[in-house]
């Protein structure tokens, strides 16, 4: 939007929000490039930028590509937990088996620089329904995270303190949407994206699924907790918004929701736990750097 400031990794951005940048983000703390395979990233970064229209202090956003050489998945698989390298070894696809590895090392380099140890030392646990946190020494930290990948894309955020969600998708045609939206959004979601322009449709029904997705995998319950018993905006022409969760409105819900662009094609959404002394609509800057899992969909993947 005209007059808003960019918004580059690793900067600080204003409680007016971000200009629009088209460029897709490039890995964006340098990652497992010069400073070897155990280097802790830098935390600034320089050209790259990634638009997110929030104005949160707790939050820091990271995009980062996964489309790396076959030395730097090697390097990669190095820093992964036994049980990780087992996960990765079930991949049928060596793109797929990339991917995740890729993934999940970028995801302990960058727990590792925020907790400063290695990033083979950080200790994952997964939550009943597969939301990762961290364990042991590290348990206590408060340090709250979340990722999502879309192809060669992924889409992490941190938060201390505060449970957070996030996911990202390709915004595309999608066979039988109009289905799959009247079985998987609720009652008021589902009028709203009928009456879509067809045009503004497929952005529509993508702002809707990577918003209900962020949600749910911040609550932690994934796909068990009932996409109906919340609402949330979804044409292209409102902001994103939780309007309710249950019988609660949504500026009242205890969460707050914002969108993003990771590049070119994308959408992402992210879901923040509101501390008690805010409101819905918090101001201040936000320190910006920069799998679901439903069978209707394949591309956005988590965990």
């Amino acid at each position: 939007m005209p007059g808003r400031p960019r918004v580059c990794l690793g900067e600080n951005m204003s409680a007016d929000g971000c200009l629009p940048v088209s460029r897709l983000v490039t890995d964006v703390d340098a990652g497992l490039s010069d400073g070897g395979p155990l280097a802790r990233p830098p935390l600034r970064a320089s050209a790259s930028c990634v638009d997110v229209v929030m104005a949160d202090p707790a939050v820091e956003v990271v995009v980062t590509r996964l489309d790396v050489g076959p030395d730097i998945v090697r390097a990669s698989a190095a820093l992964l937990s036994d049980a990780e390298r087992q996960r990765a070894s079930r991949f049928r696809f060596d793109r797929e088996h990339r991917r995740f590895v890729v993934a999940r090392a970028r995801l302990r380099q960058l727990l590792g620089a925020r907790l400063d140890v290695r990033p083979d030392a950080v200790e994952l646990v997964y939550g009943k329904r597969g939301k990762p946190a961290l364990a042991g020494r590290f348990a206590d930290s408060g340090l709250r995270f979340n990722l999502s990948h879309c192809d060669d894309v992924a889409l992490y955020a941190f938060s201390y303190g505060r449970e957070i969600g996030v996911d990202i998708e390709a915004v595309r045609m999608v066979p039988d949407a109009d289905v799959i939206a009247a079985h998987m959004f609720s009652r008021g979601e589902n009028e709203v994206y009928r009456t879509l322009d067809p045009r503004d449709k497929p952005l529509g029904f993508f702002n809707c699924w990577t918003r209900k997705e962020a949600f749910i995998k911040a609550l932690g319950d994934g796909l068990y907790y009932p996409l109906d018993r919340f609402d949330v905006s979804l044409a292209p022409s409102e902001p994103a918004r939780i309007l309710r969760v249950e019988n609660t409105t949504g500026d009242q819900c205890g969460w707050t929701l914002h969108r993003c662009w990771p590049g070119p094609g994308l959408i992402g959404a992210i879901v923040v736990q509101q501390v008690a002394c805010e409101s819905a609509s918090p101001v201040g800057s936000a320190r910006i750097i920069g799998d679901s899992l439903a069978p209707w969909l394949s591309s956005g993947h988590d965990t």
